[in-house]
């Protein structure tokens, strides 16, 4: 458990060895602290220096001797909270930087049509990426959810929903007929609307509508998606789908 909490904190495995090793001995010169860690002595004193850089060993010399000491464990706590200051220092420099990033981006004039990506994080990064293009008071559209990507997402998907709403945008999505009981909770959020697929003519992917780009989940052991920016074409499926919304089942 210790292992996997420091490992989380960023620390590499022989850190946390040498770390645990030293806080079980005490006060201990570099021989025990390896033998007790498994460390080799070549790489520790290297590794106790990173550990005193982060606060979290410190030393003292006796008869000339340098002794090293695990510092006390709510040393951890005070690590973790100057992680939490860097973090948000770097926050505001990112968003210091934003606007300059996303002009170049804008002014590329052979940036790519469709893009493709692997993996769920992606799909979820660049998903909320896009939904950041649309303006309170509008409405998302979404259409083909499988029960089996909810299954799989419904924690992202709540989160996702949860957002939406504080910014105020509504929603029609069309479901396969076999995820009703994830249309059932969508209509208690508000603005919130839910229709259903035909039974006969399941998808196997979801396409979302956003103001000037169409995305296409293919869901898989490793999910596809398929981003294709272009202003006309999100147009077109915004007719396409209100084409459909008009003889999907309520």
């Amino acid at each position: 458990m210790e292992h996997q909490l420091l490992e989380k904190l960023g620390l590499t495995k022989g850190e946390i060895k040498v770390y645990l090793a030293l806080n079980k001995l005490g006060e201990s010169t570099v021989g025990p602290i390896g033998k007790e860690s498994g460390v080799s002595k070549s790489k520790i004193y290297d590794i106790l220096d990173k550990l005193i850089e982060k606060g979290l060993v410190g030393f003292i010399h006796k008869d000339g001797t340098k002794y090293f000491i695990a510092n006390d464990p709510n040393m951890i706590i005070e690590y973790v909270e100057r992680q939490e200051q860097e973090l948000e220092k770097t926050k505001k420099q990112v968003q210091e930087i934003l606007p300059q990033l996303l002009l170049q981006r804008s002014s590329i004039d052979n940036k790519p049509i469709a893009e493709i990506y692997q993996g769920y994080q992606a799909m979820k990064a660049i998903r909320d990426e896009l939904m950041l293009t649309y303006k309170s008071e509008e409405t998302f559209l979404t259409v083909g959810c499988p029960k089996s990507a909810n299954d799989l997402l419904e924690g992202y998907f709540l989160e996702f929903h949860k957002q939406r709403l504080k910014r105020h945008i509504g929603m029609q999505i069309i479901y396969n007929s076999d995820a009703r009981k994830y249309g059932q909770l969508r209509t208690k959020m508000k603005n919130t609307f839910v229709r259903y697929l035909p039974k006969q003519f399941p998808s196997p992917h979801w396409i979302d509508i956003f103001p000037n780009a169409v995305l296409f989940v293919l869901i898989s052991k490793v999910p596809i998606t398929i981003v294709i920016r272009d202003e006309n074409m999100a147009e077109s499926f915004r007719s396409y789908f209100e084409l459909m919304w008009k003889n999907a089942k309520e």
